[in-house]
């Protein structure tokens, strides 16, 4: 049985700490960029990167596996692609 996605915002937080998430303020906003599981319904079933504030919320689907070991200026630039 495959884990359920998460729903809520507060779900979504959980997953994001148990799947190392990262901290950045860019520009005094803060972003909480993690990893999510692919949805089971995306056909890409792949990996996605996820970028989010409190009022935005980009997914990425083509990132580099040490994307952690990125400065803060080069993960967010990330932010702006696909």
């Amino acid at each position: 049985m495959s884990e359920e996605r998460p729903r809520s915002p507060f779900q979504l937080l959980h997953l994001a700490q148990r799947t190392g998430a990262r901290r950045l303020v860019i520009q005094s906003v803060p972003w909480l960029v993690y990893e999510l599981p692919a949805n089971p319904f995306d056909r890409r079933s792949s990996l996605t990167l996820v970028f989010e504030s409190d009022d935005t919320m980009r997914r990425v689907r083509s990132f580099p596996a040490d994307w952690r070991a990125l400065s803060d200026v080069d993960l967010f630039s990330l932010s702006w692609t696909r």
